[in-house]
């Protein structure tokens, strides 16, 4: 059961996101409001739960019993007075656009008791600039969760220009206390840590494809059985401490020069998004989904991932044992 602050927690948005973070506090004990202004949108998160549920019960995770009781700690509305009446804190999940975030911001403040926390899901935008529309900005910070939220243990914690230390503070606490593994992003930068160095990798990939320097089946096969497989264990600093720090300046000091420095999207992602291939939602993307169900592949990766969920865990509580 929840241990002191936040105990009624708010989400707005019931997307790919939402349902899933609302899920995360709802397996915690807490209470929560999940809000999204489309009727529809709402049942699918409740089905979506449902399913999410059930993939963390066949893997070990939760136990039936916690499993039955979760979604009846979990309220919908479609109302911004009747989602936010009495919560000690909200987590906004709604598009990624700065436009539609502002005015979410803007609601926020109206309805939101003055003394909650208002946390964005965003992930890279200004948190300083949602801020701006609420009157007290001490109390706005990010907290960038990754998909699927029930999975995936990473959240960054993010100030804004003017978020209050104990906001962070409060926020860090409570993510370690329903099982996530947090980290402070001290500044508010585009994209913050982990999109950073995501983004990096992504792009250097992209220019291999379009160059024909390999197949996108091999440059997968090579993230996964190389680096990706120790990058759990090891992080970058560790690995570079384990290499030699004189090996990774050598490195620093020639290929740098012949990585893609570009600053626009690749033709490959562009030829690919014009023709309306999208990835797994539209049935083809690099690759060709069309004969398999959306739902049961995001199962699939819920238990695979999960499968490394559990050997994460696992290092890192014998590092610190």
């Amino acid at each position: 059961m929840p241990n002191g602050d936040f105990e009624s927690i708010a989400v707005v948005g019931a997307g790919t996101m939402g349902h899933g973070i609302a899920l995360v506090f709802a397996l915690s004990g807490r209470d929560v409001s999940l809000y999204d202004v489309d009727e529809g949108v709402l049942e699918r998160a409740t089905d979506s739960i449902a399913s999410g549920l059930d993939t963390l019960v066949d893997a070990g995770r939760v136990d039936e019993d916690e499993a039955a009781a979760a979604p009846g700690r979990i309220e919908t509305s479609t109302t911004y007075p009747e989602a936010l009446a009495d919560i000690d804190l909200v987590v906004e999940a709604s598009p990624e656009r700065m436009d539609v975030k502002r005015e979410v911001f803007a609601k926020l403040d109206e309805h939101a008791p003055a003394e909650a926390l208002l946390a964005s899901n965003t992930s890279g935008l200004s948190i300083t600039e949602m801020a701006a529309q609420v009157e007290d900005p001490s109390r706005v910070l990010g907290t960038h969760w990754f998909n699927p939220p029930y999975v995936v243990p990473l959240v960054e914690v993010i100030y804004g220009d003017e978020t209050a230390d104990t906001a962070v503070e409060r926020v860090y606490d409570l993510l370690e206390a329903v099982g996530k593994a947090p980290i402070v992003v001290q500044e508010d930068v585009p994209g913050f840590v982990a999109n950073r160095l995501q983004t990096a990798m992504d792009y250097e990939a992209w220019s291999l494809l379009q160059r024909g320097i390999a197949s996108a089946e091999d440059i997968d096969r090579a993230v996964a059985a190389s680096f990706g497989l120790r990058t759990p264990a090891l992080g970058v600093f560790r690995k570079s401490d384990f290499a030699g720090l004189d090996v990774v300046r050598d490195i620093h000091s020639t290929m740098p020069k012949d990585l893609d420095r570009g600053t626009e999207p690749s033709p490959a992602i562009l030829e690919l998004t014009e023709a309306g291939h999208l990835g797994l939602k539209t049935g083809r993307g690099v690759f060709d989904w069309s004969d398999r169900d959306p739902d049961e592949v995001a199962e699939e990766r819920d238990r695979e991932l999960l499968a490394l969920v559990d050997l994460y865990e696992e290092i890192h509580a014998a590092r610190e044992s």
